[in-house]
């Protein structure tokens, strides 16, 4: 029988981001009015007024591009993630057997960590007690360590293919729901 649990999660906005956003929008609005601007003093009022409205949905489209969401998707041990731009365009972040983990658990400070490429997946700030992390080797980018915020039933899938030894790291999850 087929496993299968999949997750969307929301990476929630800092200052940071809706301070891009703002900019973006804000720079697309100021560059469309100074192109409309100056066609009109060139004489070009129709090719500058297209113009305008094209760098007006250009900063509006950048804009969007701090909509993030990410889809863990567990199918038969294998857990695929997916970066999602404004609801609408989708990058494959990775692809991981669940028992080429080297070492998972829920991660803290204390996690030591080292020379490897991080993966972030993760809906809140790193320090949020559900989020988790899973060490793997990579065959492009050597020694990897994901971290992401499953849920109770994607944590449950991801804990069937883990190696015995670590699937204690998991601990207890509650009862499933109905």
């Amino acid at each position: 029988m087929d496993s299968y649990a999949e997750q969307i999660v929301k990476k929630v906005d800092n200052g940071s981001d809706n301070l891009k956003r703002a900019a973006c929008l804000i720079g697309g609005i100021v560059a469309g009015l100074v192109i409309i601007v100056l066609s009109m003093k060139l004489h070009i009022a129709i090719i500058g007024a297209l113009l305008g409205v094209g760098a007006f949905y250009g900063g509006l489209y950048l804009g969007t591009n701090y909509d993030i969401e990410y889809e863990y998707l567990v199918v038969n041990g294998e857990i695929d993630i997916d970066k999602i731009l404004a609801k609408k365009r989708r990058k494959k972040l990775i692809t991981i057997r669940t028992g080429d983990f080297t070492e998972f658990g829920r991660y803290s400070e204390e996690v030591k960590s080292g020379d490897e490429t991080f993966i972030w997946a993760v809906g809140t700030s790193p320090e949020e007690p559900q989020t988790f992390y899973g060490d793997f080797e990579h065959p492009t980018y050597g020694k990897c360590r994901l971290l992401f915020s499953p849920s109770v039933k994607v944590l449950r899938e991801i804990k069937t293919g883990l190696k015995p030894s670590l699937r204690n790291n998991v601990g207890e999850l509650p009862p499933e729901e109905e």
